[in-house]
């Protein structure tokens, strides 16, 4: 797991740093890093070799983090609230970012199910091609195109 310091998380990193320690856990420590600021040849290094991008945020304005993920042909999940309904479409697996139990079920899918990573791999690279700069710019012209 990779997550950086974020927005009023504080009691979230004390009960991963918790766990960072905890010797009863199943799987403790190691896999877990905090980065201040990731650069972009790692952002791209981590978000191909992550097993998921797992973003259940409360509010987006756009979403960014599922199409960089997307983009990099990384499974998703995130939350079904505001933008990232709209940008993750059906390439995602969607959970309600306010309840731990949908959120645990979303990770447990991507994790037990290869064939499902694949699919939304395969999806999310469908669907990132939607938002690259070429279609933006199409778009824009269309709409100039529409004014004069």
């Amino acid at each position: 797991m990779i997550t950086s310091p974020g927005w009023l998380n504080t009691a979230e990193r004390a009960l991963i740093e918790q766990h960072k320690h905890d010797k009863s856990a199943v799987e403790p420590g190691p896999g877990l890093r905090f980065f201040e600021y990731v650069g972009m040849s790692a952002m791209v290094t981590l978000l191909r070799g992550a097993r998921a991008v797992v973003f259940p945020s409360l509010y987006e304005g756009f979403g960014l983090p599922v199409l960089e993920a997307m983009t990099a042909g990384t499974p998703v999940l995130t939350s079904r609230e505001g933008a990232l309904r709209e940008i993750a479409g059906d390439a995602a697996v969607l959970v309600n970012p306010y309840d731990v139990d949908d959120i645990a079920r979303g990770v447990k899918e991507i994790v037990a199910d290869a064939d499902l990573c694949a699919e939304l791999s395969k999806r999310g690279l469908a669907r990132a091609a939607k938002f690259s700069l070429e279609n933006y710019c199409a778009r824009v012209q269309t709409v100039y195109d529409r004014l004069t």
